[in-house]
């Protein structure tokens, strides 16, 4: 799956149990390699290092890893040994850069560059380590490559979980204690820029060393042969805890597998974990057994196997004989088959089960490959051990106060959609009324588009008709199934993706679904190989409550948001065979309706806002004024915008031009930044100095260049260097509401 496809589950009561995001996993992984049996520190003058090099696509996936060795920093590592190069790429490393490694990084051209926030590469005085620290941020700065610390935010609860999906035996209870911060913590934050924030950090980096050493010590792989107590042995076990750590990736709902290629050179250069294809959204598929009960219910056919992953994904096209591929499970008959083809002769897996099936499998890998079995030690899972894991398991688990947004990118466009829904216009009564969002595909996701449908004209030709040539790749939101002519225009348009909310964009005000409509307009999206699914938000228990609170700005409408689904009525067709949800049983379905209702109720939260009045600044001269339809569901489509903010008090702006909306933006940190810099103070007050402000980043990311005689429409009233902004592209007309900021 794509990350920051990060994306979504609709058919389980509880979200995907799986790292949430994969720049966690990345320095879970850097990390570790400093761990490896082969890591050295390069001289005296410096710590050992481990390094993770991916991609900077929507896949992101892991290129190489490796680690530094005598002699050789972890980047020179990188550059020296592995054929490909590092353009463009994202480097993962376990301590911040000396400037000798900076200097090739910036010559290899890559995009950006996040490290544990822990003593640097460089060692030494204070002062001759700091004096490096400088230099070589000067250099990211001027080279314009960011760099950044990166504390992973997946709270210890979930760590859990993941435990038990990859099949790992409960670790002992030293890995539920706290992890002790070295005393050089403070010194560290000074140096890259976080005291302000140094409580907050330090409380993140407690869970995420928790959660790193819950994972480390899951797998308990005996040692009970000689060999596996030489270096050989610690090489196998340390790339098998690399495989587990790839394993809690995974978004295979029951089962977690991992896999990694080794060159007998000193890195890897391969990488996957088992889930469904790139692109195909996880709700949408069988998720449930593997053995094909019905015709299409089994989620065998859907998974791509860690080990195929790997083999596809690999940055070294030519196999050696001395290559190892490591996983935790003995492959299938058809990875076996794979990995036979591509040449590999050695292979490394842990044998956790001793049926006759796994028997059997390994017996069949033992006639084609050099293999090598690591088992799982058994554990007792003593009453005991649990009441304890039950006593301590809430300690330091949590990132109460860190930062979170409410949304993520793909629901908060999902939830435009449906908004747009409720701007005052008309429509022909042959069809319903639409609301449409498109966004690019790739980072930072820019929102192009929010429009919807009116009069005569429906949401799709009338967005495209807006930007002609100029949406392919894009991917599309709408607030209901697009009927068979917007369906064929999208395609037209070349756009990549098509997410709808489970409802019709035609009028079945006779109860009688015209499926064969329907069934046409699917048939158009999968003959183009455009993808086209139901996306309903996943949201948890916890983010429901965040989000159930959140709304404290201004009074709410309870009859302000109406939103349905083609579920809240009863029809004669087969519903879920239209919506291709038919691997749904009946309870699944209950539990996808309980998904459905917990996304209206913190839609409507989000923006069920009604002020009673606004101030507009026109030509310099405020005026107050009741509030109008208009500008209700403007504030509206700005409360949405406002809980993807970065921050507590988060704005949100919309631009509009005549009827039309052409810029959108919310307040956040810079593209790029990890908001691991920028955590809550001491004081429970955020850092402001790196914030930009909505009404500067729907002004620069406006899909318009001509500003003049506009209307902005904000949350809050824009600060003075916005001002200056907002006069610069003479926008006519500044709104915003009367709000109490102390109760945001």
């Amino acid at each position: 799956m794509p990350t920051n496809y990060d994306l979504f589950i609709w058919t389980c009561s509880d979200p995907s149990i799986r790292l949430e995001k994969k720049r966690d996993l990345y320095m879970f992984l850097a990390l570790h390699m400093e761990n490896s049996p082969d890591c050295a520190a390069p001289s005296v003058k410096f710590n050992k290092t481990g390094i993770v090099v991916c991609e900077s696509d929507s896949v992101h996936k892991v290129i190489a890893m490796s680690c530094s060795r005598a002699g050789f920093h972890a980047v020179q590592q990188m550059i020296l040994d592995p054929p490909f190069s590092l353009n463009n790429c994202a480097v993962y490393l376990s301590r911040k850069p000396c400037t000798t490694c900076t200097t090739l990084l910036i010559q290899g051209s890559i995009s950006s560059v996040y490290y544990w926030p822990m003593a640097p590469e460089r060692k030494g005085d204070d002062s001759e380590v700091e004096k490096d620290i400088q230099q070589a941020d000067r250099m990211f700065l001027r080279s314009h490559i960011s760099s950044s610390v990166l504390l992973p935010v997946t709270t210890f609860e979930m760590v859990e979980k993941i435990a038990k999906k990859i099949r790992s035996q409960v670790p002992p209870n030293r890995s539920i204690e706290k992890p002790s911060i070295p005393k050089k913590f403070g010194k560290c934050c000074s140096w890259f820029n976080m005291s302000d924030c140094e409580d907050a950090c330090r409380e993140r980096m407690e869970n995420a060393l928790r959660c790193y050493n819950f994972l480390l010590e899951a797998p308990q792989l005996t040692e009970e042969e000689e060999e596996k107590k030489s270096h050989t042995g610690n090489t196998h076990r340390h790339a098998l805890q690399l495989c587990y750590f790839l394993a809690a990736r995974s978004d295979d709902p029951n089962r977690g597998v991992g896999c990694v290629l080794y060159s007998q050179n000193g890195y890897f250069f391969g990488a996957g974990y088992n889930g469904y294809p790139i692109g195909i959204l996880y709700g949408n598929l069988p998720w449930q057994g593997r053995k094909q009960r019905k015709a299409g219910f089994a989620k065998r056919e859907f998974v791509v196997h860690a080990e195929t992953n790997a083999l596809l994904y690999r940055s070294k096209p030519k196999i050696e004989e001395t290559d190892i591929l490591y996983c935790t499970k003995p492959p299938c008959p058809v990875c076996h088959s794979l990995i036979k083809e591509v040449g590999i002769r050695k292979i490394c897996y842990v044998q956790e089960s001793s049926t006759e099936d796994e028997k059997n499998r390994s017996d069949d890998l033992k006639k084609d490959f050099d293999c090598f079995e690591w088992n799982i030690e058994s554990m007792t899972d003593s009453s005991e051990q649990n009441n304890d894991l039950k006593d301590k398991k809430t300690e330091g688990r949590t990132n109460e106060g860190l930062l979170a947004t409410l949304l993520e990118k793909e629901e908060l466009c999902m939830f435009l959609a449906l908004h747009m829904e409720n701007l005052p216009s008309e429509l022909d009564k042959s069809h319903c009324k639409t609301g449409i969002v498109i966004c690019e595909a790739s980072k930072p996701k820019r929102i192009i588009a929010v429009d919807c449908s009116a009069e005569d004209l429906h949401a799709v030709p009338k967005v495209l008709l807006r930007f002609p040539n100029a949406l392919r790749g894009c991917e599309v939101y709408l607030s209901r199934m697009p009927c068979n002519y917007c369906a064929k225009l999208l395609v037209q348009a070349q756009v990549s993706q098509v997410y709808y909310w489970p409802n019709f964009e035609y009028n079945l005000t006779d109860k009688t679904l015209k499926d064969d409509l329907v069934k046409h307009t699917n048939a158009i999206f999968s003959e183009s190989c455009v993808i086209a699914a139901v996306f309903v938000p996943a949201i948890n228990n916890q983010r429901k409550q965040r989000i159930l609170v959140s709304n404290k700005r201004a009074s709410s409408d309870g009859d302000c948001i109406a939103i349905q689904s083609i579920f809240d009525k009863k029809y004669d067709a087969n519903i879920k065979q239209l919506l291709k949800l038919e691997h749904l049983t009946d309870n699944q379905l209950e539990k996808y309706k309980e998904n459905l209702t917990t996304a209206k109720d913190c839609f409507k939260t989000l923006a069920g806002t009604k002020d009673e009045k606004i101030t507009i600044l026109e030509k310099e001269e405020p005026k107050d004024e009741m509030n109008t339809p208009k500008y209700t569901h403007a504030l509206q489509l700005c409360d949405l915008l406002a809980s993807r903010s970065d921050n507590n008090n988060g704005v949100g702006t919309l631009i509009f031009s005549g009827d039309k909306i052409v810029a959108l933006g919310y307040s956040g940190y810079p593209k790029g930044a990890m908001n691991s810099l920028f955590g809550k103070k001491a004081d429970a007050d955020f850092d402001k100095h790196a914030v930009v402000c909505a009404e500067a980043n729907a002004i620069i990311m406006s899909s318009e260049r001509d500003l003049s005689n506009t209307e902005l429409i904000t949350t809050s009233k824009p600060c003075s260097d916005c001002m200056k902004l907002i006069r610069a592209k003479k926008i006519a007309k500044i709104i915003w509401p009367l709000r109490d900021r102390k109760q945001s």
